[in-house]
């Protein structure tokens, strides 16, 4: 014993520092210590974050034992195990904790708004699909051991349940994932084996059966996750935000969104469709973002490409992996013969006792995938024996061994035939334009799956073609637009000179060419001329929820001393500017001024007033709103607008104030003075700098997201952006007559007023959604030069539907898919060869 009385251990070895040991003489060792601090960092998201990090940090500090106690003798393997499993019960608790915590309650009800927008959605796509039909086909899956594919240790993915061999049917899956305790499933199988089916089937099935308030199912495909600046919960809320444009809500707090929440909350359980979609220099970093996020997920993937991905590591964290299983020919041709007419089972007999007899034949191999099957269905079964083509087509083609000596030879005859198929009720000359279409589609695609409506033109036209493009409509429209307004208010011009019949046109020619020249540089130049996202919000001047009146009062304070204050000084500086260039004395100039300001400034903030206030309404009427609040979104999002329209307003009044007399002087032969020029072009600059500064101001003011469930498919995304700027075109047109009015009325004539309006108002605010909107590019480049070129037919949108009805691309959320990956590159693959 040592001279202290302490009791050390008798191989002379010294304890770990901080360590108080004592070892008896029956064996036994006592390990004692305290921690005297323990440092933790917690990530800064939320309050289950922090509550996950602390509870890890007792796991690390449970492993420090365990290290310590392993510097000790061998005798202390009970003690190791002893530790182990309270490290395991801790980490076990990190990925519980969404079944203890509470959810805040205006989150929950998030979560639930969300969850039943999706179910319907789902549910529509799911029976477009045929995924719910009464006989669907009989894919299996089995799990995948060690000794197949590198896999997490068996205690990380079991805990302390013990292992189970994971089987089972399609409609299993659901419950096959809410027994692994850490809700982590990687779903392998090759192309077409009906990973994305279970997908849908697993969302279905966790939205029929969830509880209020619990994570919300959703299919992400992977192919658009950028691993080079998301981390796995950034990529998943900004996927949120396209597909559901009302999680982008900014929260109370004003740090965080809807969609932000929801994630970090864990109200989202993702499905993660198409790992091996990520470019093949990428997975191993995807793999390491899937690791290391606390997540639950199910994750889909071709298994080559999966495997190739965890070669260097074990696999994916506490995720148990199992493969779909290849279908009998049973399974596949008493399925083929139930989508077949009775005439045809005689065929599918000798189809089946070949598939028997020769099971690792070319028929064999193709017919084991139920993707495979579902086009045989479609290509040789009742739907692909009638109509046009009728004589190619039918079981007994697949038995010809000259023509089908391969697998691979079977499969792109399927794929062929398809559009032919389903397009079997259209002529055969309208069927090779269609497969035209559909190659052009898939081929400009490239890597990716997604067919974004708003990336249409942008992933298919050249960035010089698009600008000159974008320009021209632009030019051409606001052209029509002011021709049509002037000749419109002619009646109403008294006197009427003969000039004006001559000078509508070449009006209209000048303003065309400098609107198309000055919107198709900026398109260029503004983030290179990249495609617009949908903006995901709507223009609301009154309407939504009911506020309170304190809310609506400050609201309406702000605006009306905002619009106030900008109005004043601008047209305060109009009027001031004019007159001194005329030659007015300084006391009338400066009363001149002040009348002017007056004018402006009452016009300009009751405009503002009046529609920030009220749109303001619809936006958490439930919450107080301080004053400070109000100030501080005025002055983040209202002034820096209205300092932007300003100047472009400025920059605009000056070439318009400037183009005007030379066109009357050429239509007349006339001329004008240098010094009137000069004057008319100042005050128009500033007048002109006002009033597209404010309406530029409103759309940051009055833009408020789109409610739940009115995007629920691309074609609802479309609809919504469409009546975005139109919505927003109003608004300007609306503030353009109020805040006009002062200019009009300086000028003395109301056909001014009303050209004023509708020429800047309308047309300045419809020349804005075509050149620098998402709708706006779609209406461009899809609508106009695409068909114009022949590469898409006229009505793409209507196109695109029918597509869907009839099978050929499938919705996941706001975009369109291809039916399989398989169906793409067999298109594109046949476009590039013709």
């Amino acid at each position: 014993m040592a001279e202290d009385g302490e009791k050390r251990p008798t191989d002379g070895r010294q304890a770990p520092p901080g360590m108080h040991v004592e070892q008896h003489g029956d064996g036994t060792m006592v390990v004692a210590g305290v921690v005297h601090e323990l440092k933790l960092s917690l990530p800064p998201k939320g309050p289950l974050d922090e509550l996950v990090a602390t509870t890890r940090g007792l796991v690390g500090l449970a492993n420090g034992l365990v290290v310590r106690a392993h510097a000790l003798t061998g005798r202390t393997r009970e003690l190791t195990a002893a530790v182990t499993e309270f490290t395991q019960a801790i980490d076990r608790l990190t990925w519980e904790i969404d079944e203890f915590v509470l959810v805040p309650d205006d989150l929950a009800r998030v979560a639930d708004k969300l969850a039943g927008a999706l179910h319907g959605r789902w549910q529509a796509e799911g029976k477009q699909r045929g995924i719910q039909d009464a006989d669907p086909l009989p894919v299996r899956w089995h799990s995948v051991h060690a000794d197949q594919l590198e896999l997490d240790h068996p205690e990380r993915i079991w805990g302390d349940q013990a292992e189970d061999d994971l089987s089972g049917r399609l409609d299993e899956i659901a419950e096959v994932h809410r027994r692994l305790p850490y809700r982590r499933l990687v779903v392998l199988g090759p192309g077409g084996s009906g990973k994305s089916v279970l997908g849908v089937r697993f969302v279905l099935r966790r939205l029929e059966h969830r509880r209020p308030g619990k994570p919300v199912a959703e299919i992400f495909g992977l192919g658009s996750w950028n691993l080079a600046e998301d981390s796995l919960e950034d990529w998943l809320s900004r996927q949120l935000r396209r597909d559901q444009p009302w999680l982008a809500e900014v929260t109370a707090d004003g740090r965080t969104t809807l969609a932000e929440e929801l994630v970090n909350w864990r109200l989202i359980l993702p499905v993660l469709d198409g790992f091996d979609e990520i470019p093949g220099p990428l997975r191993a970093r995807a793999r390491e973002l899937l690791s290391e996020s606390s997540l639950p997920y199910v994750l889909t993937s071709r298994r080559e490409e999966y495997r190739t991905a965890v070669a260097d590591s074990r696999g994916l964290h506490r995720a148990a992996v199992v493969e779909l299983a290849e279908l009998s020919p049973d399974d596949a041709v008493e399925y083929l013969r139930l989508r077949s007419s009775r005439h045809a089972r005689p065929d599918w007999d000798r189809v089946q006792a070949e598939m028997e007899g020769n099971p690792d034949g070319p028929l064999g191999r193709a017919l084991s995938t139920p993707l495979m099957v579902d086009l045989a269905a479609i290509v040789h079964g009742e739907r692909g024996t009638s109509g046009a083509g009728k004589a190619a087509r039918g079981p007994a083609k697949l038995l010809d061994e000259e023509r089908f000596d391969t697998r691979e030879a079977i499969e792109d005859d399927l794929l062929g035939g398809f559009l032919h198929a389903v397009y079997r009720d259209r002529p055969a000359e309208h069927r090779e334009r269609v497969q035209e279409w559909y190659g052009y589609l898939a081929h400009h695609l490239g890597d990716s799956s997604d067919l974004k409506w708003w990336e249409l033109g942008g992933r298919t036209v050249s960035r010089p073609v698009r600008m000159v493009v974008v320009g021209s409509v632009t030019g051409l429209a606001f052209a029509f637009l002011d021709m049509l307004v002037l000749w419109s208010l002619m009646p109403f011009v008294v006197p009427k000179p003969p000039y004006w019949i001559a000078a509508v046109p070449l009006n209209g020619a000048f303003l065309g060419v400098l609107t198309g020249t000055g919107f198709g540089l900026v398109y260029a130049l503004t983030d290179g001329g990249r495609a617009r996202r949908p903006s995901g919000v709507s223009v609301r001047i009154l309407g939504g929820t009911r506020p309170t009146r304190r809310t609506l009062g400050r609201r309406l304070v702000v605006g009306l001393t905002g619009g106030f204050g900008f109005g004043f000084v601008t047209w305060f500086a109009t009027g001031l500017v004019a007159d001194a260039l005329t030659g007015t004395a300084l006391v009338p100039a400066l009363l001149s001024g002040l009348r002017y300001g007056l004018a402006g400034g009452l016009g300009s903030g009751l405009a503002l007033g009046l529609a920030y206030g009220g749109g303001g309404a619809g936006r958490r009427a439930e919450k107080r709103l301080r004053l400070k609040g109000v100030i501080g979104h005025f002055r983040r999002r209202v002034g820096p607008r209205l300092a932007i329209g300003y100047a472009a307003g400025f920059s605009a009044g000056l070439v318009f104030s400037i183009v005007g007399p030379l066109v009357t002087d050429l239509a007349t032969g006339g001329g004008t003075g240098l010094g009137t020029v000069l004057a008319s072009a100042v005050v128009s600059a500033l007048s002109y700098g006002s009033v597209i500064g404010l309406p530029y101001a409103l759309t940051a003011a009055l833009a408020t997201p789109i409610p739940a469930g009115s995007v629920n498919d691309p074609a609802s995304l479309l609809r919504t952006s469409r009546t975005a700027v139109l919505q927003q075109s109003l608004a300007n047109t609306l503030v353009f007559a109020v805040v006009g009015w002062p200019f009009s009325g300086r000028v003395g004539h109301i056909p001014d007023w009303a050209y004023f309006t509708l020429v800047l108002g309308l047309g300045l605010g419809l020349a804005y959604g075509l050149a620098l909107t998402a709708w706006g590019h779609w209406m461009v480049l899809s609508r106009v030069w695409l068909p114009l070129t022949g590469r898409l037919p006229w009505g793409v949108d209507a196109f695109l539907k029918d597509a869907h009805r009839r099978g050929v691309l499938r919705h996941s959320g706001a975009v369109y898919q291809f039916r399989h990956a398989r169906l793409k590159e067999h298109l594109a693959r046949t476009y590039e060869e013709e």
